[in-house]
């Protein structure tokens, strides 16, 4: 993606087809959905024809699927067993009650139902990172009576790794309808899906909790104008928001707020971070612990090499030699010491907006720093509660299913997500435009990590956090590691085959 295309498409959002409604802040201003250039898209000198609009796009402008208007199924029922435990509703609504979210989902499911002729049955189950097992046993036993009992399964990121390891999930890369080059599925987590050419889940805007969980990074405006600081939204418009400028931001911010004469929560800082949030800056700065592109699926030579030992030493010496950053071990903390003014910058998922927006913090949003200026694109990882979606392995009709998910990706790109945006995130800066595009490249930015995902089978992730809390060199843990990690790769693919 570059910085510039996405900007004028910001700008040009009353000529450019594509684009959402000014009403809606934060628009899909890149219908692609790449972390690239995309190739199709529209500027002044290649505007669609009007009816090129009309067979390709809605009256808003938003992308139609191509699933066929005589595609119906006799009213059969369709049962999609999910995890009823995930942070945010994002499966069903009883009825319309004037939230809008709510509503978009029962506008979107009634959509659904009435296009293709289906029911659409919701059965839920706890599934959250306390219950993946229990998640996994669930859907097993029902494979294992042969009850064929569900269509599709939406399962917590890391339940889904586990069901797909155990044999729970279907390839679905070969189902009828499901459309790939779509912008619902984005094509980097479709490619870093895929395993040995199958797929056995895909997330993108089917998933609200995608949204909600995107790591970006706060800021507060009061204290940035308080110290004269560098416009930071400039910077990454610019390509110059990058870990070394965010630190270099931080200098001079601290203050012993408690006089205990240590540095500690509840002083002032320029950085807080609690220890799970420190994986936006691994990721942000584009190292995977698994490669899983051009059909691999290995550990990836940044993680294990110079770059990832460079950005620990980096992080450790900032956080433990500076006053300017806290690294707080404090759970749901880091957002209270925010909310309080005590630092510049936090990284955390955009899910908090909506908390910090009943709050008088005038705070904005960045998307997560590069690792330098050479880097080209903003990355993202999301936090864990998002949803990943598949077939069970007992799947009576793959291609029903298949084409029931394309419908719900489909409606709910064109429904939840820009009422998500709208409530949830830009509906604060409806008169910011800048502040909707930084938004914007957070969300273009989007990645999956397989490590992540198949954490309960790989301790690689895991290994990455404690390199930041404890006294180990980087290179150290993975020469105590690398056989462990390998191994496990190994039985994972195995489990596939």
């Amino acid at each position: 993606m570059k910085y510039q295309n996405l900007f004028r498409l910001v700008c040009l959002i009353l000529t450019v087809v594509l684009l959402l409604p000014a009403a809606i802040a934060c628009a899909e201003t890149d219908p692609t959905n790449e972390t690239t250039a995309p190739a199709d898209t529209k500027t002044p000198e290649a505007v669609v024809t009007e009816a090129e609009t009309t067979s390709i796009y809605d009256e808003e402008g938003y992308l139609k699927d191509s699933l066929s208007p005589e595609l119906k199924f006799g009213n059969n029922e369709v049962v999609v067993l999910h995890w009823n435990d995930a942070d945010y509703e994002e499966f069903f609504a009883e009825g319309s009650n004037g939230e809008i979210v709510n509503d978009a989902l029962y506008e979107r499911n009634c959509a659904i139902e009435e296009r293709l002729d289906i029911q659409l049955k919701f059965v839920g189950t706890a599934g959250d990172t306390n219950n993946e097992s229990a998640f996994a046993s669930f859907l097993g036993n029902s494979i294992s009576t042969g009850e064929k009992a569900y269509d599709i399964v939406s399962a917590y990121s890391y339940t889904a790794g586990l069901c797909a390891v155990e044999g729970l999930l279907a390839d679905m890369s070969k189902a009828a309808h499901l459309d790939f080059e779509k912008p619902w599925w984005p094509s980097n987590l479709v490619e870093q899906s895929t395993i040995n050419d199958k797929i056995y889940f895909l997330s993108g805007d089917i998933s609200a909790n995608v949204i909600y969980a995107m790591y970006v990074t706060f800021f507060n405006k009061e204290m940035l104008k308080e110290f004269q600081l560098e416009d930071p939204f400039k910077l990454v418009q610019d390509g110059k928001w990058t870990l070394d400028k965010q630190f270099e931001l931080c200098k001079g911010i601290y203050s012993d707020l408690n006089s205990n004469g240590t540095k500690d929560p509840g002083d002032r800082a320029g950085l807080y971070v609690y220890t799970l949030h420190l994986d936006a800056y691994l990721w942000g700065s584009d190292v995977f612990i698994v490669d899983s592109t051009d059909g691999k699926f290995e550990l990836s030579e940044d993680f294990l090499g110079e770059k990832t030992y460079s950005l620990q030493q980096k992080l450790k010496g900032f956080l433990e030699s500076t006053d300017d950053g806290i690294h707080h071990t404090i759970k749901d903390g880091q957002h209270k010491f925010f909310g309080e003014k005590l630092a510049l910058f936090m990284p955390e998922r955009c899910h908090r907006a909506i908390e910090f927006s009943e709050t008088d913090v005038d705070f904005g949003v960045l998307p997560v720093p590069k690792y330098d200026e050479s880097q080209q694109d903003y990355i993202t990882i999301m936090g864990n509660t998002f949803s990943l979606y598949g077939m069970p392995s007992d799947v009576v009709d793959p291609d029903l299913s298949g084409a029931v998910l394309e419908c719900m990706a489909s409606e709910s790109y064109r429904t939840v997500i820009p009422a998500l945006y709208e409530r949830s995130f830009q509906y604060r800066y409806s008169k910011e435009e800048v502040s909707a595009q930084m938004f914007d490249i957070a969300k273009s930015g989007v990645v999956f990590d397989m490590a992540r995902i198949f954490s309960n089978s790989l301790g690689a992730y895991k290994a990455w956090q404690g390199a930041i809390r404890y006294p180990n060199a980087w290179t150290t843990t993975v020469q105590m590691e690398l056989r462990m990690w390998s191994n496990q790769i190994t039985k994972i693919l195995e489990s596939f085959n």
